[in-house]
């Protein structure tokens, strides 16, 4: 059996190319046998306005090229883009890894499998944007005491 398999909540919304969708009052299970169609639950989807790091601006746009939200070659050429500067940062690990299967998610418009994969480099980044702020911290602090 292929296809991806949704088990929805009541009530639940999610997108099948760029159509939204919203489930019943019960909880459903559906199977959307194209591996071709672009499927988003909405519960997957993050709002721009928390589009605040390099991670998630690469989220984003899978999720635009989706929801059909986003021209699918101008889409396509950005997200590519930001794959590659991400793989710059996150060169070895499993975020590494995620990237790579990132990257052969967008050769194969699998979309999903993109945020998927993007979901579980967002902690690695975390931790890093952690550490570079710490690191800018001990850095600013004795410039701050020289200038008092």
């Amino acid at each position: 059996m292929s296809g991806l398999v949704l088990n929805l909540k009541p009530k639940e919304k999610f997108i099948i190319n760029g159509a939204v969708i919203q489930n019943g009052a019960k909880r459903t299970q559906i199977r959307v046998e194209d591996d071709n169609a672009n499927v988003l639950r909405l519960s997957d989807a993050i709002h721009p306005d928390d589009v605040n790091t390099p991670v998630k601006r690469a989220y984003y746009l899978a999720q635009l090229l989706i929801s059909c939200d986003m021209e699918e070659t101008e889409g396509r050429e950005k997200l590519a883009k930001a794959l590659a500067e991400l793989i710059n940062v996150f060169r070895s690990g499993d975020p590494a890894d995620r990237l790579a299967k990132a990257v052969e998610g967008l050769a194969n418009r699998h979309y999903y499998s993109v945020m998927v994969q993007l979901k579980h480099v967002l902690p690695a980044e975390e931790v890093l944007l952690s550490f570079a702020s710490a690191k800018a911290k001990t850095v600013e602090e004795p410039l701050l005491m020289q200038a008092g």
